[in-house]
């Protein structure tokens, strides 16, 4: 039997609200240092806080998603700032019922009732695909796959792999 294996990274579009909690944590830095060296010495404190807090929470603004298939498995896993790796998810494709684009007719009977988890980079100008789960955790679940990628799905799901 011949082994199937493909990667692929996406990065995950820049969230509005994460840069502005960028900017407010700078300003908290800078606010907090100046009190500290002109006012009064007790906002060294707050300011090696503020330092801590920024140590770890810059880094969760920058996110890839990293896509492994690997022989009838997707692993899902997140990548901050290209440092750390979170695995997310892990996708057997013998519970999976339908890979479709997103918008695709082909999943207008699963309906709404499945929780929908999104692992897609947010870009407009990529296509999402949308794995259907069943089983105990029904969910669908939305990624950005490559030609790769679906070719593999497609020679291990026939009949299931929709590209519309």
């Amino acid at each position: 039997m011949e082994d199937h294996f493909s990667e692929l990274i996406v990065p995950k579009k820049p969230n509005p609200l994460n840069m502005l909690l960028k900017i407010l944590l700078i300003f908290a830095t800078v606010v907090a240092a100046f009190l500290g060296i002109f006012a009064s010495p007790i906002f060294m404190i707050v300011l090696i806080g503020v330092i801590i807090a920024d140590y770890f929470l810059f880094p969760r603004f920058n996110v890839e998603y990293e896509y492994t298939y690997v022989n009838g498995e997707i692993d899902v896993a997140a990548i901050y700032s290209k440092q750390s790796r979170k695995n997310l998810a892990q996708i057997d494709l013998e519970n999976v019922e339908c890979v479709a684009p997103l918008g695709s007719h082909q999943l207008d009977s699963y309906g709404e009732t499945f929780k929908v988890v999104d692992y897609s980079s947010g870009y407009e100008d990529q296509k999402v695909y949308v794995i259907v789960k069943g089983g105990a955790e029904s969910r669908k679940i939305l990624l950005n796959l490559d030609e790769t990628m679906l070719e593999d799905l497609r020679w291990r799901l026939p009949g299931k792999v929709f590209r519309d």
